[in-house]
């Protein structure tokens, strides 16, 4: 059962929303996103969307999860910065023609307008550069946008 959900009020979903986005692309994190579900559901067991997922077998809660992050408000800054912590251990141990159309799906999954900020604008053309042979740009762009956190202070917003 899919609901719509406008604004998600508790800061709890932006971590597993980064793991049903990694799903979705072919990276299997499913031990992490049962642990911090758990953790969170620990955290906070009142709220009715994390036991909601807790039930659900993991492919329906990464597919409902994607649903609420393209239905609902949230924090784009600590998604952000959760997905670009899990991605450099990805990035770092993959190949980068591997790497690189899985970060234009990825970019495909994210709601709009958050796609065209930075730094989650950069997976929509940084593979573009291996077209012409150019891997150390598209790794330049790449780890740009995977450090893009750690420049710059975190703020409690969602531009």
């Amino acid at each position: 059962m899919l609901r719509s959900v406008v604004e998600i009020k508790d800061d709890v979903m932006e971590e597993l929303f980064v793991y049903a986005v990694l799903y979705v692309v072919g990276y299997d994190k499913y031990n992490e996103y049962q642990e911090t579900l758990d953790r969170l559901f620990i955290n906070e067991p009142s709220n009715n969307e994390l036991l909601h997922l807790e039930e659900m077998e993991c492919k329906d809660a990464m597919l409902h999860l994607i649903f609420l992050m393209q239905s609902s408000s949230f924090d784009q800054n600590a998604f952000g910065m959760h997905l670009m912590h899990s991605l450099k251990s990805i990035y770092f141990d993959s190949n980068i023609y591997d790497f690189a159309p899985r970060m234009y799906k990825l970019w495909n999954y994210l709601p709009s307008p958050m796609d065209e900020t930075e730094p989650f604008h950069t997976f929509c053309y940084a593979d573009d550069c291996l077209s012409y042979g150019d891997e150390r740009q598209c790794r330049v762009l790449y780890e740009t946008a995977l450090n893009y956190y750690e420049e710059r202070p975190y703020s409690n917003n969602n531009t």
